[in-house]
């Protein structure tokens, strides 16, 4: 006996239902997989931002850069984006968007990373320039 002769010939109704189901279970599957693709970059991309053991503190964003300084420092955001903008050397956005402000007596040091310094195993350049 064939499929067929058990459930006798498809109905409209018959195939519709079939069509909804699977399509409800597509749609579903695919909002579950994207919402934990979006869950792990949201998890993986978010900086440390202060804790309490860290040796730098998040200062602000400027020109989609995450800009953080040394905690002991009383540094404000503007100028740290003083010291960015009259850099003489190219800063280039592939190498990273997270700049670690580091002040030292006439000279401006940047660290350019791609991950943030607490989260990973830092993959950074370092910039220093006398002022």
């Amino acid at each position: 006996m064939s499929d067929e002769n058990v459930k006798g010939t498809p109905t409209r109704e018959n195939i519709f239902y079939k069509i909804k189901r699977h399509s409800v279970f597509v749609v579903l599957t695919g909002a579950i997989l994207l919402a934990l693709l979006y869950g792990v970059f949201t998890i993986y991309k978010a900086p440390v931002r202060n804790s309490s053991d860290s040796f730098f503190t998040y200062l602000g964003e400027y020109n989609d850069y995450a800009i953080y300084k040394t905690k002991e420092d009383k540094v404000t955001l503007s100028e740290v984006v003083f010291a960015f903008n009259s850099l003489k050397i190219k800063i280039y956005r592939q190498n990273g968007r997270h700049l670690y402000y580091i002040r030292e007596p006439n000279m401006n040091i940047f660290l350019q990373c791609l991950n943030p310094v607490e989260m990973a195993v830092p993959k950074c350049i370092t910039v220093k320039e006398r002022y």
